[in-house]
């Protein structure tokens, strides 16, 4: 086959056949088929759009360009969460330690922040030692251990997609629902999955910034679950703020902690508990979300899931103690409110940018982060506020400037007096597949 004959053949609106894809696919890896011209294949795409055949078989054809993972000696059901991307967003932290002990294993291979969101990835990589590239053998080790990883995605893993996700960050090509749907279940897919559930972002801090965009992403990823007979749950979520109290790798993994210790925000813990108790059902381990919903709250309140996030992290090789003293030395910049009123709108997709700005998101794949750089909301949607009052407190690390995200932070919260001001819905839909 040609590449060019095959890339033109997209440009103009035709649909490509699964031998072409595949070709393009196999091609990137071999060489045959250069970044020049998969980036013409993925703006062709963004542009015209995939169909839901070319979807999944590019996902299929990603799936299989590397290593999968066989866990049926595990004998329990195998459920991962993955979220589509926000802001602040650490609830792949509080799962994992939440439905392990309830009877599922949790293979979790997690990404890199994405644009203006945060990957789970970096948020563990702020932990001194954690192991976030384990090893074959290790993988297994760890499953039959503690019936969970939380791992990278290694360069055998869907390799195909990791070549992929770096074109299309560097080169513009992220918001679309082929593309997503295809980077992220041909990921879950190698996890040898019984469910998965599906945290759909929806809101002005999410790639699907509408109900009907989102809609059509659930869509899109449902036909790939049918064709592959993974049970999958959607649930539709807000990310019309930042969710919780912080955003920031470190600073997240701090909140999560308090969170499974018992101080956690509402949106934190109603979210979770709602998640949690998706997996539970797709795992076959309860059949009723009450029933589920309660399980989770009793061993969220007795402390057995935070014990469980310690023995997962040191597991792992993370050390918690040893990343404080790793974070001491950071300078603080308090955003202070000018005048008073009601806090009625966030601007997220720009807070996440200003987070990039003070170093802890990259605006390039190979960016190194400062992991210690974040952000703490004192104040959130619907809070009234005064003059004087601190809106929310920035984490930086010295010799950097900040004033330029400082300012940005500011004027992403919007102030006014709150007569028509109504608080978005957390939870929107959901879906059973």
């Amino acid at each position: 086959m040609i590449p060019a004959t095959i890339l033109k053949k997209k440009r103009e609106g035709f649909e490509l056949n699964e031998k072409e894809i595949q070709f393009l696919i196999s091609g990137l890896q071999s060489g045959e088929v250069s970044d020049v011209q998969i980036t013409a294949f993925l703006t062709s795409s963004c542009i015209n759009g995939l169909t839901d055949s070319e979807i999944a078989t590019l996902t299929f054809a990603m799936r299989d360009s590397g290593k999968k993972f066989n866990f049926r000696n595990i004998n329990r059901p195998i459920v991962d969460k993955h979220s589509t991307g926000g802001v602040g967003d650490k609830l792949s932290l509080l799962l994992v330690p939440l439905v392990v002990p309830l009877g599922l294993a949790v293979p979790m291979i997690s990404g890199r922040g994405l644009g203006h969101t945060g990957g789970t990835v970096d948020k563990l990589e702020s932990i001194y030692g954690f192991n976030i590239r384990p090893n074959d053998e290790v993988f297994y080790d760890l499953m039959e251990k503690n019936f969970c990883f939380m791992a990278s995605q290694t360069a055998d893993l869907a390799p195909a997609d990791k070549k992929l996700y770096h074109i299309r960050d560097i080169t513009g090509n992220v918001e679309s629902t082929g593309l997503i749907t295809a980077s992220i279940l041909s990921k879950k897919l190698v996890e040898d999955l019984d469910g998965l559930m599906l945290d759909m972002k929806v809101g002005n801090g999410a790639f699907m910034q509408d109900f009907d965009s989102a809609r059509i992403l659930a869509e899109s990823m449902a036909n790939v679950a049918r064709k592959t007979g993974l049970k999958m749950r959607i649930l539709f979520t807000s990310m019309d703020q930042p969710l919780g109290s912080t955003a920031g790798n470190w600073l997240e993994i701090v909140e999560t902690m308090d969170s499974l210790k018992g101080h956690y925000s509402s949106d934190i813990r109603i979210l979770t508990e709602r998640l949690a108790a998706g997996m539970l059902i797709l795992g076959g381990v309860e059949s009723d979300l009450e029933t589920a919903i309660s399980k989770v709250r009793k061993i969220w309140d007795e402390g057995t899931a935070y014990q469980y996030f310690e023995k997962m992290i040191s597991t792992q090789g993370g050390d918690l103690e040893k990343s404080y003293s790793l974070y001491n030395d950071l300078e603080e910049e308090n955003i202070v409110c000018d005048f008073e009123g009601m806090i009625t709108q966030i601007d997220t997709l720009y807070i996440g940018i200003a987070g990039i700005m003070i170093g802890a998101g990259r605006k390039n794949v190979d960016d190194e982060i400062d992991y210690g750089a974040g952000i703490i909301f004192h104040k959130k949607l619907g809070d009234e506020v005064k003059k004087g009052d601190i809106l929310a407190t920035v984490y930086y690390n010295k010799n950097r400037d900040i004033q330029s995200a400082v300012q940005l932070i500011k004027q992403c919260m919007i102030i006014s007096d709150g007569n028509n001001f109504k608080m978005p819905k957390l939870i929107l839909d959901e879906w059973v597949i």
